[in-house]
């Protein structure tokens, strides 16, 4: 472990992996340089194939053009042992998840699919979530490699480092080899042994062929000089571990108390409040800080955002209430910057279209000579023995500041090769709150960045997007006003309803604006509901009146509602004033 550095590796009293010496690590930032190198791997292999997989979209395709599903069958093919472990859970709405259930199985056998799988059931819990993302390419060999972080098997994740075209996802994984392999080969084959497994998604294709592993027992070679442990976070109870495990937490606070000069974070979800308050004292030190976090969040952050600042006072009601006072906080320190990631384009003479770049990434790295990169969101749902989560922390500045430097460099477009680790946090820092300006002038993104005010994250519209409506005048009329939520590309907008004068949130309103001529005969441009306490006042009829701006603004000038013959409510809110 370097000496220099003051981050102390957990023990193994709080989970089962040590710090191990002698790894060599490779850190692949955005999608096409990993999949690449994740084919290659694939492709290299000569005995085992392992992968856990949580999220998936099933028609994903490596860069080159391969189809997920055809690379598992050229492994099984050349004769090696390829199981995947996925995660179900039913009550989980998303369209990206592979559940096993019978058009899975009859897909699987369409393709005469010989290699194995289990599906890892998180049982009746409808938001809990298997979300470890993670590879082990010929394990229990002596030179088995190791991948841990955060991508999913999506074609929106496909994007080149920079994004200098396309509504991609920034994100990044670890490649591992050396002796912390075995425990990343351990993991797979704990859960894949101890697998929750749900009658209606049983192995594949058969209990033979998927049954159960022996626990890894060879330790790669050493082939380098980083210290790295593996660190988790485990439900209670699941793969007999009594008490769960909560590591990742665990390395994060301790990195957050130990940090000297920067901490530089890149997350989707910036929710668990007690790290937040260990940021404010990092802050209060001295400590520079930055935090990369989508400029649309999630809808599920704006939603508790604004549930939160309805509360007002009685805001520690709310599961977030603490989270979003404690990121609110963090802007009160002039050494903390919160970032967007973004580009613009140049449109017709003198505008700019603004296009966001959805981070994705879960890393941290304080002072230049810690990290850790994972699946693990900043939120309290993968720090708190909840979700199934798996981090890699890295020691060494040799490792570490070659990667904040990359980093940096590509969100500011600047030479970063010669900065030290608070160089590099002060650059980009100042890079975004330039862009923030530029933007706010009808100007341009600056770099690939733009400072967000962190005491209203998730309850203003992006920056980019508010750019957007400089023209439009406030959609409001003399009893509502729409508050925008959050936005997507297809354009869809999400708004809150309000009362003018008090502002009491009284419903929300859908507005889709999809080029798919089928959203509007089977789904509708517009969705809407309205608390029970305010219906009956005509609010849903003027909601849908005040989104005409908006659908002005794309030449959108027919907007269908649809709804049910028999749904006299909705009928009523659908029908003019």
């Amino acid at each position: 472990m370097d000496d220099a550095s003051q981050i102390v590796a957990t023990p193994v009293s709080l989970g089962p992996y040590p710090a191990r010496a002698d790894n060599a690590v490779t850190a692949w930032v955005d999608g096409v340089p990993f999949y690449e190198r994740l084919a290659a791997a694939l492709r290299g292999a000569r005995t085992r194939v392992w992968a856990i997989v949580s999220f998936i979209e099933p028609a994903f395709r490596f860069p080159d053009g391969t189809a997920w599903w055809d690379m598992l069958g050229e492994c099984q093919a050349r004769g090696l042992d390829v199981r995947v472990l996925f995660w179900r859970n039913p009550g989980f709405k998303s369209g990206h998840v592979f559940l096993g259930g019978p058009e899975d199985r009859e897909f699987l056998a369409r393709r005469a699919a010989q290699w194995a799988a289990r599906w890892d059931s998180s049982g009746d819990d409808p938001a809990h979530c298997h979300h470890q993302k993670g590879f082990v390419i010929d394990a229990e060999e002596r030179d088995a490699i190791a991948f841990v972080g955060g991508m999913v098997l999506s074609n929106a994740t496909l994007a080149r480092p920079g994004h200098a075209t396309g509504l991609e996802k920034h994100d990044a994984m670890l490649e591992l080899r050396g002796p912390v392999v075995v425990d990343a080969a351990h993991n797979f084959v704990q859960r894949w042994n101890l697998a929750c497994t749900d009658p209606e998604a049983p192995p594949w294709p058969d209990d033979r062929r998927a049954g159960p592993l022996p626990w890894p027992v060879t330790v790669p070679a050493g082939c380098g000089e980083v210290v790295v442990q593996l660190c988790r976070t485990i439900k209670a109870g699941l793969y007999g571990i009594v008490d769960g495990e909560a590591t990742i937490l665990e390395h994060y606070r301790r990195a957050f108390t130990a940090a000297r000069r920067t901490i530089y974070l890149e997350n989707q979800h910036p929710g668990e409040a007690s790290l937040l308050r260990a940021l404010a004292d990092a802050l209060a030190r001295g400590v520079h800080v930055v935090m990369i976090v989508p400029g649309a969040p999630m809808q599920a952050v704006c939603r508790a955002s604004a549930e939160v600042a309805a509360l007002g006072g009685r805001a520690d009601e709310h599961r977030y209430g603490g989270a979003f006072h404690s990121l609110a906080a963090l802007a009160d320190h002039p050494n903390f910057t919160l970032v967007a990631l973004a580009r613009s384009d140049a449109g017709a003479p003198g505008l700019w279209q603004h296009r966001e770049i959805y981070n994705h990434a879960k890393l941290c790295i304080v002072d230049g000579e810690w990290l850790t990169l994972g699946s693990a969101n900043f939120v309290d749902l993968s720090m708190h023995r909840d979700h199934s989560e798996l981090n890699a922390s890295v020691w060494g500045r040799e490792t570490c500041l070659p990667l904040l430097r990359r980093l940096v460099a590509e969100h500011t477009s600047e030479i970063t090769e010669a900065l030290d680790d608070r160089a590099a946090v002060d650059l980009l820092a100042r890079v975004a709150r330039a862009s923030r300006d530029s933007l706010a002038g009808g100007g341009p993104v600056l770099g690939g960045c733009h400072a967000l005010d962190a005491a209203r994250y998730g309850r203003d519209p992006p920056l980019a997007v508010r750019v957007r409506f400089t023209g439009l005048a406030r959609l409001a009329d003399a009893t509502l006003e729409l508050r925008l939520l959050a936005v997507d590309d297809r354009p869809a907008y999400y708004f809150g309803v309000h009362l003018v004068g008090s502002g009491t949130e009284v419903g929300r309103v859908l507005l889709r604006l999809d080029a798919d001529p089928s959203i509007a005969m089977y789904a509708g441009n517009i969705a809407y509901e309205i608390d029970p306490a305010h219906r009956g006042r005509r609010h849903a009829a003027r909601a849908c009146q005040l989104l005409r701006p908006v659908a002005a603004f794309h030449g959108v000038s027919t907007l269908w509602i649809v709804t049910s013959p028999e749904n006299l409510a909705s009928r009523r809110g659908a029908q003019p004033s």
